[in-house]
């Protein structure tokens, strides 16, 4: 049984959490332009360990470590092309290692991060159409070749680069997720309506539509207004804070692991297919969701 069809077939599902913040937080070097691609030479053992930690908590899919490896990061940085291959490469192959060495009796899917290839709070700086999909026809490649179980487009800011993401996610044949930022419940990051964003994205063929990136609080007045007018799987990840008009980080003290079951055992009820964590959140808050799920929500996690 592929991913798609445990999700068809009614089946509530755990994603993991973040591993940027995670990284920092176990005092992994992520500055920029490299962010959490560093560790991938630098502290492979650190990633291992945070994505088998993620399975331990119950995660049913993890996310490689694959957010910054796109070309042009790498190039920023005065590495090469074959540096971001073999880095993309690098990181799946970790997160299989993690997967393996789990000895968990279910089914862990890997999911392939593609993010923007521009800063994701930073939607002015997005590349035009052509140039974004022949970039992210590369990551889409690699990631398929390097053997993901599907495609997750994160933090997307804008609709034409998240179609151009699509497109070449779609053209390696494996099953694609879109996630977008929002600016606030109606619109992302640029400012677009998160209803095109949809619509859009629909008609080229999305297989999940999900949200990221974002404060718990807003996720829940989009789920509020919009949950009804979205007829494929959704999936829904937020942070644990907010980022300021600044751009400095503010963590939400009240957004604890067992606050965010409460959340997270609400959007369940109303039909969200997927729950995971985004910055700021970790292990503790995956273990959380899962626990809810296997218990008083089901052990079988069907909806």
């Amino acid at each position: 049984m592929n991913l798609l069809h445990e999700i068809l077939s009614g089946k509530r599902l755990v994603l993991d959490g973040p591993l940027g913040t995670e990284l920092d937080r176990r005092g992994v070097d992520i500055s920029l332009p490299l962010w959490s691609a560093r560790a991938i030479r630098e502290n492979p053992e650190i990633i291992e360990a945070i994505h088998r930690d993620y399975i331990d908590s119950g995660a049913d899919i993890i996310t490689t470590n694959t957010f910054r490896t796109n070309p042009r990061t790498f190039q920023k940085a005065g590495l090469t092309i074959d540096a971001a291959r073999t880095a993309t490469f690098s990181a799946v192959e970790i997160a299989q290692k993690a997967v393996k060495s789990s000895h968990i009796n279910k089914n862990i899917w890997i999911a392939g991060s593609m993010s923007p290839l521009e800063d994701c709070y930073r939607p002015g700086l997005s590349p035009d159409y052509r140039t974004a999909l022949a970039e992210h026809r590369l990551m889409a490649d690699w990631l398929a070749e390097a053997g993901v179980d599907f495609i997750l487009i994160e933090t997307m800011n804008n609709i034409q680069e998240a179609s151009a993401a699509l497109q070449a996610a779609k053209n390696t044949g494996l099953p694609a997720a879109v996630s977008f930022i929002l600016k606030d419940i109606d619109h992302l990051l640029n400012g677009e309506k998160i209803v095109d964003a949809y619509k859009l994205i629909f008609d080229l063929g999305v297989d999940i539509f999900s949200i990221n990136c974002t404060h718990h609080s807003v996720i829940t007045d989009f789920l509020n207004k919009y949950r009804n007018l979205i007829s494929i799987p959704l999936m829904v990840y937020p942070n644990a804070g907010i980022l300021d008009s600044k751009m400095e980080w503010h963590s939400d003290s009240a957004f604890t692991p067992e606050r965010f079951t409460e959340i997270a055992a609400d959007w369940y009820r109303r039909g969200v297919r997927i729950i995971g964590g985004c910055c700021g959140t970790g292990p503790e808050f995956i273990g959380s969701i899962y626990k809810k799920i296997s218990g008083e929500l089901g052990e079988t996690h069907r909806i």
